[in-house]
């Protein structure tokens, strides 16, 4: 797996998680968490919602975003057959 596509899903795994906690903080706050700039942190978020469906809404009150929906972010393979 290339490095840049690994370190693209670490970092979509860390969104999800402070995302799930509910302290992404402000995007400029996430982006320096990640280590990127705030429009990259725009790009994930998009891919996200657009990609993978993920229900992502900013709260004003908390600053921080959050899952409409009770849930997190699956990313990898699972075998169906039972062996």
């Amino acid at each position: 797996m290339s490095k840049v596509f690994s370190k693209m899903i670490e970092r979509i795994q860390r969104i999800d998680q402070l995302i799930r906690m509910k302290a992404t903080g402000h995007p400029n706050d996430l982006a320096k968490r990640l280590g990127v700039s705030p429009s990259t942190v725009y790009i994930y978020l998009d891919l996200m919602k657009s990609v993978l469906e993920a229900p992502i809404k900013y709260c004003q009150l908390r600053q921080s975003y959050m899952y409409d929906k009770d849930g997190k972010l699956l990313l990898g393979f699972k075998n169906e057959r039972k062996e």
